[in-house]
């Protein structure tokens, strides 16, 4: 369900977005005027659903399920960029870094305290909408992210806060990875030429092909083992080519082929897995 009248909100408030994103204000500025913006947009949306109601329960069900959390998202999305960016520590790489994991954490927190009603959202579940997306259905015995049907229960729902929230924090996890990536490509640019010296006289060199190099650097990259996976494919390779005195050449080409073998496609994992379990065994025994 979603009229004329709330497209054409959603509509100005996504052109007002994209213009304030394309100016030069600073973080800050930008998500206090859009936190407004997004704001004014909400009360035009109340105060149609005052004005005319719903014409049935599906219709007010999509309202609250769809169609408020677009708006609601954009508000919540701009509010934390706001707290997180007034709050960000003006120190070193390593504490920022520190303070960003920790908001990721905070957002991993949510979910995890809302998981039922999270895989229910995922799964596009609809048995429960009408507990979840109808006003007059408030009940602080379902778990909620909020009590605002207690406060406003002509604009509320249990759990079309709950929605909004989720889909403002896709976008602003995404927003702190950036930032994380940022910081750890400054950080290993730094790190690999205060060791540059080190690494030149290093006498490690990769003696198996360049192939099973790649293989290892893009299973190590899946894994998310460095840097909680926040971190370039092309700076994990540099790293490589310069501890092991290697040029890999073009490595998303190789991967292209690893992608394509027929069969053992983790060719030199599995030798190394393999390699491992043997060496293991033969000291068990010795």
């Amino acid at each position: 369900m979603s009229t004329p009248e709330y497209q054409k909100i959603i509509a100005d408030l996504d052109e007002k977005l994209a213009e304030l994103k394309s100016t030069r204000d600073n973080i800050l500025v930008q998500s206090e005027k859009a936190v407004a913006i997004c704001n004014l947009a909400l009360i035009q949306m109340r105060d149609l659903v005052i004005k005319n109601g719903f014409e049935n329960q599906q219709d007010e069900i999509q309202f609250f399920k769809k169609v408020k959390p677009k708006v609601y998202s954009q508000l919540i999305y701009h509010n934390q960029i706001f707290k997180i960016e007034s709050k960000r520590p003006n120190s070193c790489d390593k504490v920022q870094r520190k303070f960003l994991v920790g908001e990721l954490d905070k957002i991993q927190n949510f979910l995890n305290d809302n998981l039922e009603f999270y895989q229910y959202h995922r799964c596009n579940s609809n048995f429960l909408d009408d507990h979840y997306f109808m006003r007059g259905k408030g009940d602080i015995r379902l778990r909620l992210g909020s009590l605002d049907f207690l406060t406003d229960s002509l604009f509320c729902t249990n759990h079309d806060q709950t929605v909004a929230c989720i889909k403002a924090y896709d976008i602003l996890t995404i927003y702190l990875k950036q930032e994380l990536e940022k910081l750890n490509s400054r950080y290993g640019r730094n790190e690999l030429k205060n060791k540059e010296d080190y690494l030149n006289e290093s006498k490690l060199n990769w003696t198996e092909s360049k192939v099973a190099l790649i293989e290892l650097i893009y299973a190590i990259h899946s894994t998310g083992a460095v840097n909680r996976g926040v971190t370039d494919i092309k700076l994990l390779s540099d790293v490589f080519e310069q501890i092991f005195h290697i040029d890999l050449g073009d490595r998303y080409r190789a991967f292209i082929e690893i992608r394509a073998r027929k069969k053992e496609r983790t060719k030199f994992i599995d030798y190394l897995k393999e390699s491992l379990i043997h060496r293991m065994d033969d000291i068990d025994q010795k």
